[in-house]
């Protein structure tokens, strides 16, 4: 444990949301340590009432149930709350109106550190000007939460061979081979990696540069990927791509 660090829960019903959230507090937030987990408003109250938290991030959705359920426990909480949300206007309409604190998935470091700044001194007051370290903008958290057709996914940048349109969806094709579709667009994927890891060469492609093998120039420009797939590249994005490559 670290010395002066909050007691803090996560409650969310997907373990990989809370792996997300872990993984960042554990990063960007040292004053706060994850004493406990919990994936349902039971379980919530359990490890609430075990280990007596400063602060839950408490997500709205619990299997059915809600957040706020499990709130009906606490009239009069001594610990302070984060709530969890998806990109939900009116819930976060109502946040707003309710003064409450809440963090959007995906969670956002630099939301997470300036709610964490805050809340922390109101907990422990010797937290206080403690702050977080800095984020390094060409290092980023490497994880990804992404929706599927079966619930969300983490999956870390450096898995990622390439990412192809699908429509108005995409799909991840993982170093291996292994494919996950998922339900965003290739430009709200784009938005979402580490912009000096990967290259857009065509509008139906996002690829990760430690994965090209080849640029071939004979017949049009293409790159050519260590598991051999052929990557177009439009006249649109040629320069760009070069550039990028340092061929150019």
């Amino acid at each position: 444990m670290k010395t002066s660090a909050i007691n803090t829960i996560i409650i969310d019903d997907e373990p990989d949301a809370r792996a997300v959230l872990r993984r960042l507090i554990g990063r960007y937030c040292p004053m706060l340590d994850v004493c406990a987990e919990a994936g349902s408003v039971a379980a919530g109250l359990e490890v609430i009432q075990q280990h007596h938290p400063g602060l839950v991030f408490l997500d709205i959705n619990l299997n059915g149930a809600s957040g706020f359920d499990l709130l009906k426990a606490f009239p009069n909480p001594d610990f302070k709350i984060i709530f969890v949300t998806a990109h939900d206007e009116y819930a976060i309409e109502a946040f707003k109106v309710r003064a409450l604190h809440y963090l959007l998935k995906p969670i956002d470091p630099t939301d997470l550190i300036a709610i964490t700044n805050e809340l922390a001194p109101q907990v422990d007051p010797t937290l206080a000007g403690a702050g977080s370290p800095p984020i390094d903008a060409d290092d980023p958290p490497n994880g990804l939460l992404l929706p599927t057709t079966k619930g969300a996914v983490f999956i870390r940048q450096e898995e990622i061979c390439y990412i192809r349109s699908d429509e108005k969806y995409a799909t991840l094709v993982l170093k291996g081979s292994e494919t996950v579709f998922i339900g965003l667009s290739l430009k709200e994927v784009e938005q979402k990696l580490t912009a000096g890891a990967f290259i857009r060469p065509h509008q139906s492609y996002i690829v990760r540069i430690d994965c090209i093998r080849r640029v071939l120039t004979s017949g049009g420009l293409s790159l050519v990927l260590k598991d051999h797939t052929s990557i177009p590249v439009s006249r649109r994005n040629r320069e760009a791509v070069l550039k990028k490559l340092g061929m150019q």
